[in-house]
């Protein structure tokens, strides 16, 4: 369970000094499952200081590893500083610190089209990237949360749910397809704009090596959804800008619309987690309800009509 850090004055400037930063002013960011922010003023510049609250110090490095490689490929996302001794990751009472330049940008959660394929073109451009040995070779929403919630007994139909959608991905996702580098966590509140144009794509704590596919069905579960239901004319305007970097394969054309249902369902599984088992919620236990709701109104569009509407001419 993450227990989130307040943090004092004095603890702000005991970090700072690792970086050799004199603060001026602070305070707390909201948002964010697992980790607990805050905002730094100094004289010449804005910071944004993270402690991984549900992360191991190795877990920390190696994402700090990540943004650092991202960096170098220029990809439009975090940028890390570094401590005065030249770690991108410091820790302090045993929870790993990062502190990150501070971006100016907007969370806009109704995206127009161009904005989508905006997205679509630098989510290609990642899928490029080679991925490191150190990530997570399987999404941690299947590998960790699937066999923590089946046997418990909170809700034996939301598990006999689950177990039935299981089935359904082993039956129609093969192990075949294309793994890449992924996101994994494509929301729009992961996305920020400035005066329309795509400034950075953020939180790059689900990040791993698995499917493209699974990404793209991320995406446009996380870009695309109105009133629990997959806005088609936005996603394909998401994936034809993916398509401007990388054409996708028939194979994967064919298999995206079970990768929408495999996001929802998997989402919805971090969802029941979180609220029921990590940090118990009675206003945010039904919240993994709506992404049941999309994952059964995905799977109930034709196929027919869901790649004409993707992929038509």
């Amino acid at each position: 369970m993450a227990h989130y850090t307040q943090l004092s004055s004095y603890d702000i400037q005991a970090i700072a000094n690792y970086y050799n930063l004199t603060i001026l002013d602070f305070e707390s960011i909201n948002g964010g499952a697992g980790n607990s922010s805050y905002l730094l003023q100094t004289t010449e510049e804005k910071y944004v200081l993270t402690v991984c609250d549900d992360k191991t110090l190795v877990e920390a490095l190696n994402l700090g590893k990540l943004l650092r490689r991202l960096e170098k490929y220029n990809f439009p996302t975090t940028r890390l500083v570094l401590s005065v001794n030249n770690h991108p990751v410091v820790s302090y009472h045993d929870k790993p610190i990062m502190l990150k330049i501070y971006i100016e940008g907007q969370v806009i959660e109704q995206l127009s089209l161009e904005m989508l394929s905006q997205i679509g073109r630098e989510m290609a451009t990642l899928h490029q990237i080679s991925i490191p040995d150190y990530l997570p070779r399987q999404h941690a929403y299947e590998s960790q949360f699937v066999s923590i919630i089946i046997g418990q007994g909170i809700d034996s139909d939301y598990e006999a749910w689950l177990i039935k959608q299981q089935r359904y991905f082993e039956k129609n996702i093969s192990s075949e397809l294309s793994h890449c580098l992924i996101h994994g966590d494509l929301f729009y509140d992961n996305i920020l704009f400035e005066n329309n144009n795509l400034k950075a794509i953020i939180d790059f704590e689900e990040a791993c090596y698995y499917y493209q596919g699974f990404d793209l069905g991320m995406g446009v579960l996380g870009l695309c959804t109105e009133n629990e239901v997959i806005n088609l004319d936005k996603a394909r305007a998401f994936v034809a800008g993916y398509e401007q970097i990388s054409p996708l394969a028939s194979i994967e054309k064919q298999t995206l619309q079970v990768f929408i249902q495999h996001a929802a369902v998997t989402t919805s599984c971090w969802r029941f987690w979180k609220y029921y088992i990590d940090i118990p919620s009675i206003e945010k236990a039904n919240k993994h309800r709506q992404m049941m709701k999309i994952a059964e109104n995905i799977n109930q569009v034709s196929t027919t009509k869901f790649l004409t509407a993707i992929f038509k001419a």
